[in-house]
């Protein structure tokens, strides 16, 4: 499945069984935050999902709000439902300026989540 908004793109793979890798690149910002949380929002509800490992290497640009949204992903999937696997630089760095040593069980500089 693919949604793609002007500047943002979400691709979601199953990769296994209750588990898919969603893929996104552009701008994560207040333009697209709403599109990217109805695409991944959706996968929540799903009750044979246990896990979505979010590929955020694309994402060029990321702001509070996109932050939020991530964050909200999370709670709203549940404790460890939601794990960033990978990121790009711009979003490790915003996740060190905002003093977040770990979020969404990324560690900033590190390739893959814990668990």
């Amino acid at each position: 499945m693919q949604d793609q908004q002007e500047d943002l793109t979400v691709t979601v793979e199953l990769t296994g069984p209750g588990e898919v890798v969603a893929r996104v690149s552009g701008e994560l910002d207040i333009r697209t935050v709403s599109p990217m949380l109805r695409t991944l929002g959706g996968l929540v509800g799903d009750d044979g999902l246990e896990l979505i490992r979010l590929d955020l290497s694309g994402v060029e640009f990321c702001d509070h709000a996109g932050l939020r949204a991530l964050n909200t992903l999370g709670m709203t999937a549940g404790a460890g439902r939601v794990c960033i696997v990978a990121a790009h630089p711009s979003v490790d760095m915003i996740l060190r300026l905002c003093g977040l040593r770990t979020f969404l069980g990324h560690v900033a500089g590190a390739a893959a989540c814990a668990g």
